[in-house]
């Protein structure tokens, strides 16, 4: 089977045009990405990249007077050693360290997971280039301590679905307490600390001019937003996949497009079912472009379905086959266990103001025709909006305001429809795993059907970084509305709905310092305020997330 995907990957990869260059590639929890993007942001960075497929490549002149100048940001990597005709490169090592006192938490960190009581990880790494072949191997490994914590007073719930085969068995006492069991969004990784081991961002790829085939297991991330992506994003391990499509924005005579298909396996976590290691595929196409008129418009769409992995090859064509085929599922008799998920995005930047909006707006599910669609149009959505606004202080010194609102909360038109169920949002009920890799959301490490308001705040100079984050969280308030009965028996008095609401404050600091000796040290300090969690009255709870990063950086290395 895998000899048949590569024909299809060469086949959608030699009809994409363009020039050399790799797809830039950094760890999830890399803050450079996001400031190249402020730099785009404010007239720094001439790339037309629309931050809507990332990794992104990024292109900031080597002339172009910015705070991380002085570091190197912006030249291009040099071989650290050759073998004719083979380049090698290395990667800057990373050394990742976190500390919990209550509860787990931390997001958009990849592989790593931040259990209560103290996490690591290292990551290192090496590249070689052959022409147009890289091979890039840059594994990550670690360890959680994996602290005991409360894990609520719901028993867990029984997993069904009709995904593939019926499944109707009981969760483990680990699994996320959502009381209809489908999503894989573990609680707490069984009883034991561990020392574990990831692929990390390593792949086999070819690049031609702007586009880019590869057997990869890179994170990736789909849509404008900084915080919470609707569908792909750096919160989960990477899933196996392969990719054709490009590696920066291809400039026409129609306007500038970036493009990828992607066809990956999803893997569970093992502590949803005892003894079960599930699995399902995704099938996606995403797309950007850019009028030919301006370079500050971007708008773009992703088309998703979700499987079971498939075990032929006509089998895996029949699935990925439904990407072209129409939006509406005329009948709803056929049972077709698939779960398609739609997503519009925009960016829109302002120059002058050195302002930047970003919207995305996704549906989960199919309407079964036009009027269906007219009538409820938002049923299964979720939305985002943003704004990202730079300031030039001084030469070589930038403050950036970012502002992101995102709603996931299940609508009501879900008891009304399909089964009659207000699941969250990363959940169908035709999936097991929901939107999950090893037991963590893909998208957003708020979990199933939450919605947030984010405010960050940040500061460059070629010193460092200083930032301010403030956030709240209200937690898949769909419970309520759908079980409430349930959340009534275990409180000890009678209460209302908006008393038992699991909300989260979040403040957190954030420092980057360029230390001697090119020693990067990057500092978290999070303070969480949880009310009534566990959906209980008064069970509030208090978390600390302390975050030191350490990265060494070698001029010529990549990041």
């Amino acid at each position: 089977m895998l000899s048949k995907l590569k024909a299809v990957g060469w086949i959608m990869f030699l009809v994409l045009p363009g020039i050399l260059k790799a797809q830039s590639n950094y760890l999830p929890f890399d803050k450079y990405q996001y400031y190249q993007r402020v730099l785009q942001v404010s007239g720094l960075d001439s790339a037309n990249t629309s931050y809507q497929i990332r990794p992104a490549f990024s292109d900031v002149n080597p002339g172009t007077r910015h705070p991380w100048r002085h570091l190197g940001y912006g030249l291009s990597a040099t071989p650290q050693a050759s073998i004719e005709p083979v380049d090698i490169y290395y990667y800057e090592p990373v050394w990742f360290h976190s500390l919990n006192t209550s509860l787990p938490r931390g997001m958009n960190d990849g592989p790593i997971w931040q259990g209560k009581g103290y996490n690591t990880a290292v990551s290192f790494g090496i590249q070689a280039e052959y022409g147009i072949l890289t091979l890039r191997y840059r594994p990550i490994a670690g360890y959680y301590q994996n602290n005991a914590f409360d894990l609520g007073p719901y028993d867990p719930p029984p997993v069904t679905s009709r995904f593939r085969d019926i499944i109707d068995e009981p969760a483990t006492e680990f699994a996320y307490r959502d009381f209809q069991g489908r999503v894989d969004y573990v609680q707490r990784y069984g009883e034991d600390s561990s020392f574990w081991t990831d692929l990390g961002e390593s792949s086999i790829e070819l690049n031609y001019r702007q586009a880019r085939l590869a057997l990869s297991s890179q994170q990736l991330w789909t849509g404008p937003a900084v915080h919470s992506s609707l569908q792909l994003g750096y919160n989960a391990p990477g899933i196996r996949h392969l990719y054709a499509g490009t590696n920066q924005p291809v400039k026409t005579p129609v306007g500038t497009f970036e493009a990828a298909y992607i066809f990956g396996k999803m893997r569970g976590s093992g502590y949803l079912i005892e003894g079960r290691t599930l699995t399902q595929s995704i099938n996606t196409i995403v797309v950007s472009y850019s009028p030919p008129f301006t370079d500050r418009f971007h708008i773009g769409g992703m088309r998703t379905f979700y499987h079971h992995y498939p075990e032929s090859f006509s089998e895996y064509r029949n699935m990925a086959s439904k990407l072209v085929q129409f939006l509406f599922r005329s009948s709803y008799d056929d049972w077709d266990p698939d779960n398609q998920v739609a997503n519009l995005f925009f960016r829109y930047r302002v120059p002058v103001y050195n302002l930047e909006f970003y919207g995305e707006f996704a549906r989960n599910d199919h309407n079964a025709d036009t009027r269906d669609f007219r009538a409820q149009f938002n049923h299964a959505r979720a939305f985002t909006l943003g704004f990202i606004r730079s300031k030039i202080l001084r030469v070589n010194r930038i403050l950036a305001l970012n502002v992101e609102l995102t709603q996931t909360e299940s609508m009501r038109s879900g008891l009304t429809r399909g089964e009659g169920q207000l699941g969250g949002w990363y959940t169908h009920n035709s999936q097991v795993l929901g939107v999950t890799n090893r037991g963590q959301v893909m998208g957003s490490g708020y979990g199933p059907g939450f919605n947030s308001q984010t405010l960050k705040l940040d500061y460059f100079d070629h010193r460092g970084h200083a930032g301010l984050r403030l956030a709240r969280v209200a937690r898949h308030n769909g419970r309520i509305d759908q079980f409430f009965q349930h959340i009534q028996d275990v409180n000890d008095d009678e209460v209302e709905r908006w008393e038992v609401r699991n909300t989260e404050l979040i403040l957190g600091l954030e420092m980057t310092a360029f230390l001697m000796a090119g020693i990067e040290l990057s500092a978290v300090l999070e303070r969480s305020y949880i009310y009534n969690m566990h959906n209980l009255k008064d069970n509030d709870m208090r978390n600390v997330r302390f975050e030191i990063q350490l990265r060494k950086n070698m001029r010529g290395w990549l990041r």
